[in-house]
């Protein structure tokens, strides 16, 4: 025997161990030690529309796994204490919820996060500008947009991990809100809570699988054209019902229009600094071992 507290020599052996005074308490510190870490994972489901977004996230990520699910490609990788889940839906609100659906039923994930590029409404922001929708909502046939729905906000600590790493690379983080369209670009003057309104098309997807599951939804999304970058065409002209773009539409147009070449061009480059952009926020926000969004 040793001093006061000490305890004997644990003798050789397995059967010698778990006779040992000590071995009970062992087990129970490692079963502590099991639990909590059980309790602090979390797993977050990612969505990009367009392989570019998805593209953008993996450059970032050095190990991942891929697997299908369902017809999608999904990638899992772990930052930190955060099992992410991350697929391409395509284009269009009903894609989103599909892939969303499948997403949801496959990964049973505590948060949702909608993930690329976005068009601005007004002048004030720029290419590769982020901005984390506070709300969202549907853009209706009369260029107005719908009832907003509210959505999650990163926390304090997300926020500036997010702001650090984008004013680095020369952007800026902002609160705004989420217009959906089916390709629309023209949105009428709308009441002050709209706040740096941008336009996507599948966060209203998104969100009402999350309403139904009752998960919280983070959007992320980063600014490739706008009022001073416009899109050389109109997008709203060449999707289908589907929400699926004419190729041949927009080749026509192409082949009619010559002059678009360089806005094209443009529309491409800025495609892939917005897409890069959201990224880079997307992996500060969940690399900071704080929560990600607000309770």
């Amino acid at each position: 025997m040793g001093g006061r507290g000490a305890y004997p020599k644990v003798p050789k052996g397995y059967e010698a161990a778990r006779t040992h005074p000590i071995f009970p308490l062992l087990i129970e510190m490692i079963l502590i030690t099991d639990a909590k870490e059980q309790v602090i994972m979390e797993t977050i489901g990612i969505v990009t529309a367009m392989s570019q977004e998805c593209d953008a996230v993996l450059r970032l990520i050095e190990h991942r796994n891929c697997s299908d699910l369902g017809p999608y490609r999904c990638y899992r990788f772990r930052i930190l204490q955060r099992n992410c889940w991350l697929l391409t839906s395509g284009m269009g609100i009903r894609r989103a919820a599909q892939a969303t659906r499948t997403l949801v039923e496959s990964a049973n994930p505590t948060l949702l996060i909608s993930v690329g590029i976005a068009g601005a409404v007004e002048a004030d922001l720029e290419i590769g500008d982020v901005i984390v929708s506070k709300d969202s909502s549907l853009l209706g046939k009369d260029g107005l947009p719908g009832p907003l729905q509210p959505l999650a906000r990163l926390s304090e600590a997300a926020w500036q991990a997010a702001e650090r790493a984008l004013q680095r690379s020369g952007a800026n983080l902002f609160l705004g809100s989420a217009v959906t369209t089916h390709g629309g670009q023209l949105v009428q003057p709308q009441p002050a809570q709209l706040t740096h309104p941008i336009l996507e098309m599948e966060t209203t997807g998104i969100a009402g699988v999350a309403a139904e599951k009752g998960l919280p939804l983070l959007s992320l999304r980063a600014i490739s054209d706008g009022p001073r970058a416009p899109i050389p065409f109109d997008l709203e002209k060449m999707m289908d019902e589907q929400d699926n773009l004419r190729s041949g539409e927009i080749l026509k147009t192409i082949i009619a229009h010559p002059q678009m070449l360089p806005g094209l061009v443009r529309m491409g480059r800025n495609s892939r600094k917005a897409a890069d952009a959201a990224a880079l926020a997307l992996v500060a926000a969940l690399s900071q071992p704080g929560t990600v969004i607000t309770p």
